[in-house]
């Protein structure tokens, strides 16, 4: 909507306008004119994102550990001489008594096999956290990603009212000079159009740098990718998943299933706590080399660790970690909890932003152009002040901005219900 028929387009203010928007376009043509959708911004910040390829690495790291876990450790190599005289007349003399004897043997540690079954799920279980983090860390990183992709498309189109308010400023100040040029009209309404139309220009100022600012942030994610020109939004007004159905899948949460495997993990700690109290042992054999006149030997020997006061050593073991099992356990119901009510807000801020959003679109922006129609005809037929033209307009600006924010508020909500969970349909 216009105040007046379009005049002259080389004023300094339109000039402003347009020149914001060829620069624009001219970025947006060095950048490359494919407009950039938000499912390929989220298939590029996962490709190139630092975050994700260290905590694959610790992923691997983890995996790498898991076969050796149940395994039974290294053998051991023995060398050396027994019963060496080292007085005497066959002193260091290793062939003259019958006792001295060079020796060479292995020695093998053979851990209960409830104990290496044991290392070998820890391990796994291990490797099962790392594997949470970095759902986890997906999970984040698109809903980031999703957000700033948002925050930036919304600047964008709260840009548009502020330009036009410029533009329409300009064309009534256009109009009311001719007036003033041919006696019709006093200087007072030039000037309160030229003071608008400054304030106007120095709005898209502010708004430009809000636009560069996300531009920033979403460059922090998909580097150069994000110069791109962005591609219209997925449908925030539609979510398919009820909130009982999502709190139905809560455990299926990125971190609440890092609570859940690190209470396993706990539980598995107290597990070789209290495997502790039943002994390993160790199998050594080796061969004795003597002297040219005695027979060379062959022993063997077992080892048996023997859990010795146990109330004092591995009880307190035993009792620290089921303790530390029962911290997981009570941190995974208290993520829970949090995880819960985040949900519930988000559904709740999702909801409202739409009603918000419903009743900018159906009642009080069609309100405010009516009021800008209303005050400009008075206007125009000498019945009304500019001064009501102008707080009309400047109330249908802040309308369309309103609109702008309500829209913002829901597909912010909208990002994080839908990059809360996996579910079908996600971008």
């Amino acid at each position: 909507m216009v105040f007046a028929l379009p005049g002259r387009f080389a004023h300094p203010l339109v000039c402003f306008c347009f020149l914001g928007l060829a620069v624009a376009t001219q970025l947006a043509r060095a950048a490359g004119t494919e407009p950039l959708p938000l499912t390929e911004a989220l298939k590029i910040g996962e490709r190139i994102s630092p975050r994700l390829a260290a905590q694959g690495a610790a992923l691997a790291a983890a995996n790498e550990l898991v076969p050796r876990a149940g395994e039974l450790p290294d053998p051991k190599l023995r060398i050396g001489v027994d019963n060496l005289p080292v007085n005497g007349a066959d002193r260091f003399r290793y062939d003259a008594d019958f006792m001295t004897m060079r020796k060479i043997g292995l020695m093998q540690d053979f851990p209960n096999a409830e104990k290496r079954k044991l290392r070998g799920e820890r391990a796994a279980l291990e490797r099962d956290v790392e594997s949470a983090n970095l759902a986890a860390q997906r999970a984040g990183l698109r809903r980031e990603i999703a957000l700033a992709w948002l925050e930036l498309y919304f600047a964008q189109q709260a840009r548009a009212p502020l330009v036009e308010l410029v533009g329409e400023l300009q064309l009534q100040l256009d109009t009311v000079s001719a007036a003033i040029a041919a006696g019709r009209q006093n200087t007072a309404d030039a000037l309160a159009l030229r003071g608008a139309g400054v304030a106007a220009q120095d709005r898209v100022i502010e708004q430009d740098r809000t636009i560069e600012r996300a531009r920033y942030a979403l460059a922090a994610w998909l580097r150069d990718e994000a110069s791109r020109p962005l591609a219209n939004p997925p449908d925030t007004s539609v979510f398919d998943h009820p909130p009982t159905a999502l709190l139905a899948n809560l455990h299926e949460h990125p971190e609440q299933r890092i609570y859940a495997e690190r209470e396993a993990l706990a539980r598995t700690d107290a597990a070789l706590a209290a495997n502790s109290k039943k002994s390993d042992w160790s199998l050594e054999v080796a061969y004795g080399q003597r002297g040219p006149a005695f027979s060379n030997m062959i022993s063997v020997m077992v080892s048996i660790d023997l859990p010795w006061e146990a109330e004092k050593r591995q009880d307190r073991d035993l009792a620290a970690k089921r303790l530390l099992a029962e911290q997981a356990q009570a941190q995974a119901e208290e993520a829970r909890r949090m995880h819960e009510a985040e949900l519930r807000g988000f559904y709740a801020d999702w909801q409202t932003a739409g009603v918000r959003t419903e009743r900018f679109e159906k009642l009080l922006l069609p309100l405010a152009r009516e009021r800008v129609a209303a005050a400009l005809a008075a206007y125009r037929g000498g019945r009304g002040e500019l001064g009501v033209v102008l707080e009309a307009r400047r109330a249908e600006t802040e309308t369309r901005l309103g609109f702008v924010q309500a829209q913002l508020e829901r597909a912010r909500a909208w990002a994080k219900l839908n990059f809360l969970l996996p579910h079908e349909g996600q971008p």
